[in-house]
């Protein structure tokens, strides 16, 4: 196994940065293809084995702890899965040198060697997110926002919705406003929501009125009382302005909307009467 600090995160122009990999990190490129699309078929023994031996051939290869870990997440080992994600971001983590400022200094998803931690980055703030400790998902997606604040990834839903259930509704705020224009209705949504626990009820019942309007169904799917698994040709993916899109909102965010002053307002402005 390769030992050391081998990989590096270098400034390239400006304030733009950049992971760079030594060369057996592309000699080890076509292995690690073969890993994903033996387990693309369907042969996961093999891909994990195939994956661990690129570890052990250069220790900081973080698309295949990635890879092994959303295999391991696959199989129903989260713990594995959670140890190697881990393994992987503090692996880039290690790589930054102590003048890299977040916010100041980016890292931008346009550099294709930047994406594995990236990725990986965002896999674990959706473990911790998904293991109940938002505070600490909060603090990964901020990170990567900072570093790339074009957000390739949609981890502004996902801050939105963390600010959200911690009611930090200003926080929240701020993020829809710096993405505004955005159509996503963790956004949508989510704004008027956070300026109504703000007290700001005007601007909040224009907003979600808007909002019912671009994406009726929903404010639909909030006031259901019981809520079916929609049927998709593409599984993982959701179709905007969809039944699919409303069900996984609600899956996330559903608990938001229960609030009874917040649930009152909704039957309200939507206009659906008694929820179904």
């Amino acid at each position: 196994m390769q030992e050391g600090k081998i990989l590096k995160v270098e400034q390239m122009e400006n304030h733009e940065w950049e992971f760079v990999y030594p060369p057996q990190y592309y000699k080890l490129m076509d292995k690690f293809d073969k890993g994903i699309e033996l387990w693309e078929t369907g042969h996961t023994r093999s891909a994990k084995k195939i994956y661990k031996e690129v570890i052990e051939e250069f220790s900081e290869f973080i698309d295949a702890y990635h890879h092994l870990a959303m295999l391991y997440e696959e199989l129903g080992r989260y713990q594995l899965a959670f140890e190697n994600w881990i393994k992987g971001y503090q692996i880039g983590k290690h790589a930054f040198p102590p003048s890299f400022i977040p916010g100041r200094d980016l890292l931008p998803w346009a550099f294709l060697e930047n994406r594995p931690f990236l990725r990986c980055t965002h896999a674990l703030g959706l473990c911790f997110f998904e293991d109940g400790n938002l505070a600490k998902g909060i603090e990964l997606f901020k990170f990567i926002i900072s570093v790339n604040p074009d957000d390739n990834q949609g981890i502004r839903a996902l801050l939105v919705e963390g600010y959200l259930k911690t009611g930090n509704y200003k926080a929240a705020s701020d993020i829809c406003n710096k993405y505004k224009g955005d159509f996503t209705v963790d956004l949508t949504y989510g704004e008027p929501y956070a300026l109504f626990k703000m007290g700001d009820k005007g601007k909040a019942t224009f907003l979600l009125r808007k909002a019912i309007r671009f994406s009726p169904k929903v404010a639909r799917e909030l006031l259901k009382k019981r809520h079916t698994y929609p049927k998709s040709n593409f599984p993982g993916r959701y179709t905007v302005g969809g039944d699919d899109e409303a069900y996984f909102y609600w899956e996330r965010n559903g608990i938001l909307w229960e609030d009874p002053e917040v649930k009152k307002w909704l039957i309200q402005i939507s206009g659906r009467g008694k929820p179904r």
